[in-house]
């Protein structure tokens, strides 16, 4: 018997947001949770968090059967109110009804419709859809007419499998054998000074002085304090060290408390217009006169619009402003900026405190000092201190002091673990760049100061997986090296590549190429095609993901070490420009909750066939005519951008049409990369492909307009297909040579009379 699961029913609205319901297998007394937000994730964290301020056992909504989704399209007739008498109207309004079945084991079907709480057991599944049209019909005369009419508003629904992992346990007291002094508190809020008092884990590094703000704290009505600093340099364990000086000091009055909570747990479970409002007039009137303070995590979630315009700072901010109400939060720099010029009102209610990260000279003796606490099995002499405080000052520029470090030296911790016989592990400044690398994918050779990395060497390392282009991948190189130096500009990208040449000369394979010696894996590469963005009002696709999918920004906050590539960059519409000038000029980028992207640790690639003349063979050149000059690349590019985009390229690199010689040396390195597949391997096959079935590949795999793009098909047709079929049919075949040759040659027949294993390629392609 499966394990008992829960599920999720969500809507799409045609604002693009989303409902989630908790769906029930059995009645319960009260409505289920019910999150509401800009994606899935959001909504389930909602829900989870309702999860854990239920009351009572989660039996009730756990599921064993499948539960599946179907779609009801029907037509209903408005009603409205004429004479105190409800009439029925002529026109109809098209509806589209979601309802989730599950074949029960005693047999009949389970029929449930989310929305509107109701649940039917059918003999026949085919019931369904009559009666939920006679239930409808009744349910339009009666008091559930308006839950109906929201449904017009649905686009898309689903029902999701859902084990949530729920971060506080569950109480399974009786509502009534509680008597809290403040429910709602209680409910969506944590005491932060007796979570510290309990508190087992990591102690605090650093020294923390609050003299400055004990008198707008300690007081009848504390003033909100707005903690301001970049990512990483220590905000939150400033508000932690509070919550335990607080907690130990000898109090001359009452000592206030910091209530932890956040802007989705205020809303979580909230379903109707003015509930969530409610929640936090009743945070207020809770909190007045008791001298706490309510601690946001981050403050921007707390001014977005939850319903309409209104947000959380709009209902709390007249309590806060008459001193009833004082508020402790965080941000970074740049999250106020925006704020203040968003809600100048509300931001001018906070005393301000601006945490300054610590100097580099400090950070040898902050992290010796962590790293005796953590990691007692190290022992890292002042020159690995002195390379690890290098390597992060050049390459991890996202995070500050000192929380980058803490983390850095964390993961050193898990990949030398404490030896068996106890003996401290001795790390020398080389370890410690060998260790760095590791952890963030960066080439050794870049990151020690021990190894050379000229731009030749580079070059040569881009130009074993890029064919033909060794002027580009020297220009390219030239980037490289100056990272390695350290005379990058350190507030934007590392650098910003604009590859322009005909279709199939390698341009996104260069691409590839450098994210694979920067970092590693050409997995590291997020690749944006920009035909995606050519209608108005796209860019802010690049900001807020949608459809399941994941924005820009979310991608390179989850991986601030990558190469961004959009790619066909002249086909975006004008307002993604708009969204990019930031990003290049800055290295940052803002997302559609305010939040910082820093994009000073990518790699812009953008590639675009301008210039390129139409009707010409411009994917191989034969001696008729080579590249065009790089002149007419940069001017064709600088035509075509506005001066403020294309004065934020750091270099405009023209590929040039390729040759025969080139198509088939890409031959030869798609056949090695053939030759690694996973089914050659396990069973120790080992290809010999003749040249003159390479040179056929060569021919059939260049194309007049697109030049070698279509050649990795045409191994796959011509190759790997009838590769397979042959394993396919002998399955004991291991452990020797395939002799891959043009079918009727006199190699085949000498190949065949030795009794040698050979696949024939066939020399047309119609007869292959």
């Amino acid at each position: 018997m499966t394990r008992p699961t829960l599920r999720i029913h969500l809507q799409t609205h045609h604002d693009g947001r989303i409902t989630g319901r908790l769906v029930p297998y059995a009645p319960v007394p009260a409505e289920p949770p019910v999150g509401y937000g800009d994606d899935a994730a959001a909504v389930l964290s909602q829900i989870a968090l309702a999860i854990e301020e239920m009351s009572g056992e989660l039996t009730p909504y756990q599921w064993r059967e499948t539960l599946a989704l179907r779609r009801l399209d029907l037509e209903i007739r408005p009603r409205a109110v004429i004479a105190k008498r409800v009439v029925i109207g002529k026109r109809t309004v098209p509806l589209r009804i979601g309802y989730a079945w599950a074949k029960l084991p005693t047999g009949g079907f389970k029929v449930v419709v989310p929305p509107l709480g109701w649940s039917f057991v059918l003999e026949d599944l085919e019931m369904a859809a009559e009666v939920l049209g006679q239930t409808i019909g009744t349910a339009l005369l009666g008091e559930q007419a308006e839950r109906v009419y929201a449904l017009v508003d649905v686009l898309e629904e689903q029902i999701l499998e859902w084990s949530p992992t729920l971060s506080r346990k569950r109480t399974r007291t009786p509502p009534a054998a509680r008597a809290p002094v403040h429910p709602t508190v209680d409910a969506i809020a944590e005491d932060l000074i007796e979570r510290e008092r309990r508190r087992t884990g990591r102690r605090l590094v650093g020294q923390f002085d609050f003299s400055a703000e004990q008198p707008l704290i300690v007081r009848e009505r504390p003033r909100s304090i707005l903690l301001v600093g970049p990512a990483g340099v220590g905000k939150t364990a400033w508000i932690y060290a509070l919550a335990r000086w607080l907690g130990k000091r000898e109090p001359d009055g009452p000592t206030p408390k910091i209530w932890a909570t956040s802007a989705d747990r205020i809303v979580a479970g909230m379903k109707y217009l003015g509930m969530w409002e409610q929640r936090c007039l009743d945070l207020v009137d809770e909190l007045t006169g008791q001298g706490d303070l309510l601690y946001f995590e981050r403050l921007a979630p707390v001014l977005a619009a939850q319903t309409g315009r209104s947000s959380i700072a709009d209902v709390l901010m007249p309590a806060i402003a008459a001193g009833d109400l004082a508020l402790l939060s965080e941000c970074t720099a740049q999250e106020h900026e925006r704020m203040v010029q968003r809600s100048p009102t509300f931001l001018a209610l906070f005393h301000v405190v601006r945490i300054e990260p610590p100097s580099s000279s400090a950070m040898p003796q902050m992290l010796a000092t962590w790293q005796l606490r953590e990691h007692p099995h190290l022992a890292i002499d002042g020159g690995g201190w002195r390379r690890l405080v290098q390597h992060l000052e050049l390459f991890q520029r996202d995070l500050a002091f000192p929380g980058k470090a803490f983390r850095v030296l964390d993961a050193i911790a898990k990949l030398h673990p404490p030896a068996t016989d106890g003996k401290p592990l001795e790390i020398d400044a080389e370890l410690i760049s060998r260790a760095f690398a590791s952890i963030t994918g960066l080439p050794l050779e870049l990151v020690s100061d021990t190894q050379r990395a000229g731009r030749e060497h580079i070059a040569a390392r881009l130009r074993e997986g890029v064919i033909g282009q060794d002027e580009a991948c020297s220009t390219a190189a030239r980037v490289m090296t100056r990272l390695k130096a350290g005379l990058n500009d350190p507030e934007r990208p590392i650098g910003s590549l604009f590859f322009v040449g005909p279709t199939g000369v390698g341009k996104t394979e260069m691409a590839k190429q450098l994210a694979r010696y920067m970092f590693g894996d050409a997995d590291k590469m997020i690749r944006v095609d920009m035909s995606e963005y050519m209608l108005p009002g796209s860019a802010q696709r690049l900001l807020a993901g949608g459809d399941g999918g994941r924005s820009l920004a979310e991608r390179v906050r989850a991986r601030p070490l990558s190469l961004v590539l959009f790619d066909e960059i002249e086909k975006a519409h004008p307002s993604v420009f708009d969204v990019l000038l930031g990003l290049l000029g800055e290295g940052r980028l803002t997302d559609h909750d305010g939040r910082l992207v820093d994009f000073r640790m990518t790699l812009i690639v953008m590639t675009s066939n301008l210039g390129v003349a139409r009707g010409t063979a411009v994917g191989l050149a034969l001696g008729l005519g080579g590249a065009q000059a790089p002149d007419d690349v940069v001017a064709a590019v600088r035509a075509h951008f506005r001066p403020e985009f294309f004065n934020r390229i750091d270099h405009v690199i023209g590929f040039r049409p390729l040759e025969r010689g080139d198509i088939r040396r890409i031959v030869d390195l798609e056949l090695e990369l053939v030759a690694r597949r996973t089914g050659l391997q396990r069973r120790r096959l080992r290809l010999r492909v003749d040249d003159e079935v390479r040179e056929l590949l060569a021919v059939a795999g260049w194309h007049p307009t697109r030049g070698a793009r279509p050649l990795k098909r045409v191994i796959e047709e011509r190759l790997i297909s009838p590769l397979a079929v042959a394993m396919s049919e002998a399955p004991d075949l291991a452990g020797r040579e395939i002799f891959v040759v043009v079918a009727g040659s006199a190699r085949e027949a000498e190949l065949r009379a030795t009794g040698a294993m050979v696949l024939a390629i066939a020399r047309d392609a119609r007869t292959a």
